[in-house]
C-alpha cells in the first residue's frame, strides 16, 4: 500500500478511512456523503498534506532553521519555493497500528476506534525523542474524535560540532512541541456558497515566503469569521489566534439542507485556514 495500512471506521451514520502513512484521514462520510475532501488513497498520494497528522509542528519554519533556548537548529527543506521546513516529521513516516476497538472485526463486526503510535526519534533538527499517538473514534452522535498526544522520552546530549538539546537549569531543555491536523472541510455546494464560522479574534498575518510575522486584530477585515459569513471571494492561507479557552469549534454551512460541517476542538492555540493564495488582510468587505 502506497499510504500504509488502511483501517476503516463504522458506526451508526458515519464511516472513516484512515491511513498508517501520517495517522492520515483519507475519508469521513455521514450517510454516504463526504464531510471532508477525500481521495483514492489505495491508488494516490494525498494533495497538500490532506489530512495529515502534523507534529513536532505544523506550518513553516521560515528559511528552514529555529532558535531555541540559545541554540539554532537546522531542518530540512521540503518547501523549495518558500525555503522553508513544511509541517514537521510525522506527516510521511508509518505509524503503527496499537489498539483496535476490541468490537471489531474478529468478532464480524465494524471497527468504530483505532489507535496510531509512532516513534519519533532525535535527530539533529528535533535532538529530542517522542512517542506519539493519534487516536481515531467514530461515535454516532458526535461524529469523529481525534485525540493526539505526545510524550518526550528523552534529549541527546550536544557533543560538538554534533547537536543536542540545549540545557536549562542544568537539564536538557524540554521539547519544542506542536500538532495538528490537516483536513479540508467539504460541503454538497461551491465553497463560494457556504457560510464559514471560526470563533477567532487574531489572524497571523505572513510575508512573501508565508511565514507569520506579527498578530492583528481581525475586527474591521475580511478576516472576521467571528460570526460566521459567506466564503464568497475570500482568500486566505493564514493561522488564527485568540480563541476562546476550553473547547471551541469551527463550522461551515450551506449546500443540501444546509447542515452544519462542524470541527470542535479542545486546544486554545490556534486554527489554520486555507483557501486559495494568501495575501494580507484588507479593511472592509
Amino acid at each position: 500500500m502506497i499510504n500504509g495500512e488502511l483501517i476503516d471506521l463504522v458506526v451508526g451514520d458515519y464511516e472513516a478511512r484512515i491511513a498508517s502513512s501520517g495517522a492520515m484521514l483519507v475519508h469521513l462520510r455521514r450517510q454516504g456523503r463526504d464531510l471532508i475532501m477525500p481521495f483514492d488513497a489505495e491508488a494516490m498520494l494525498p494533495a497538500g498534506w490532506q489530512g495529515k497528522t502534523l507534529l513536532p509542528w505544523a506550518n513553516r519554519i521560515a528559511g528552514s532553521r529555529y532558535g531555541y533556548v540559545g541554540t539554532e537548529f537546522l531542518v530540512g527543506c521540503n518547501e523549495p519555493a518558500s525555503g522553508s521546513a513544511l509541517h514537521g516529521l510525522a506527516g510521511w513516516m508509518d505509524w503503527q497500528v496499537a489498539d483496535d476497538d476490541p468490537s471489531g472485526p474478529d468478532d464480524g463486526a465494524p471497527r468504530s476506534r483505532v489507535v496510531l503510535e509512532l516513534s519519533l526519534l532525535a535527530s539533529y533538527g528535533y535532538p529530542w525523542s517522542l512517542e506519539a499517538s493519534a487516536c481515531f473514534e467514530l461515535d454516532a452522535e458526535r461524529g469523529l474524535s481525534v485525540t493526539v498526544t505526545a510524550t518526550n522520552i528523552g534529549a541527546a546530549r550536544p557533543a560538538p560540532p554534533v547537536p543536542g538539546a540545549p540545557e536549562a537549569g542544568g537539564e536538557p531543555a524540554p521539547a519544542p512541541y506542536g500538532v495538528s491536523c490537516h483536513p479540508y472541510l467539504t460541503r454538497s455546494a461551491p465553497l463560494d456558497d457556504c457560510v464559514l464560522t471560526i470563533p477567532a479574534a487574531e489572524v497571523l498575518d505572513v510575508d512573501e515566503r508565508m511565514a507569520p510575522t506579527h498578530r492583528r486584530s481581525v475586527e474591521g477585515t475580511d478576516w472576521d469569521w467571528r460570526e460566521g459569513r459567506l466564503v464568497g471571494d475570500t482568500q486566505t492561507d493564514n493561522a488564527y489566534t485568540a480563541l476562546p479557552e476550553g473547547a471551541w469549534e469551527v463550522s461551515l454551512r450551506g449546500g443540501q439542507g444546509k447542515p452544519r460541517r462542524r470541527h470542535e476542538l479542545g486546544c486554545p492555540l490556534g486554527a489554520g485556514l486555507h483557501r486559495r493564495r494568501a495575501r494580507s488582510p484588507r479593511r472592509g468587505r
